[in-house]
């Protein structure tokens, strides 16, 4: 495994559009590609030759303005907020998701993570739980469709 940070964002494009987008919209992946507050991590099997999944971050603590959430969450400034996950079709349940977050876990080892994970999404709910994720609270967004949708918000602390 290889994780490179802002190299390639056509990579980055190329995973999301072979992805079901079941839980990612194309306005928040143009979004992780072009905002200069965002990074993003690909990574590459072994060869360094294919990139398979990314993990996109936004680096500033207002992150429940800037999505728009219907929430109040006090939010330590130096916090950082996973935006996106994404695993290339074909290499899902392969761990490359949990692999990436985990690198993320170390790499900002001081300071608080959050995710925001649609309840539906079952794979991202049980890999942020395994690695120690807290849920902090919960909402009903309308972000791909007019139906109610139950979002968790998840922490992870660093004290």
């Amino acid at each position: 495994m290889k994780v490179l940070k802002n190299v390639n964002l056509e990579e980055v494009k190329k995973i999301y559009n072979s992805s079901t987008k079941e839980f990612i919209s194309e306005q928040s992946n143009n979004e992780a590609v072009t905002d200069k507050n965002m990074e993003n991590y690909l990574y590459y099997l072994d060869d360094g030759k294919e990139a398979v999944g990314y993990i996109t971050i936004y680096t500033k603590s207002d992150f429940i303005e800037q999505e728009e959430f219907d929430v109040t969450l006090p939010v330590k400034e130096g916090s950082i907020y996973i935006w996106e996950i994404g695993t290339k079709k074909g290499y899902e349940g392969r761990g490359i998701a949990t692999s990436l977050v985990k690198y993320i876990i170390n790499m900002y080892n001081n300071v608080d993570i959050y995710s925001v994970v649609d309840v539906e999404n079952i794979g991202s709910v049980k890999i942020h739980e395994k690695l120690g994720f807290k849920q902090v609270e919960s909402f009903i967004g309308h972000f791909f469709s007019d139906k109610d949708e139950k979002y968790i918000i998840y922490k992870l602390s660093r004290h």
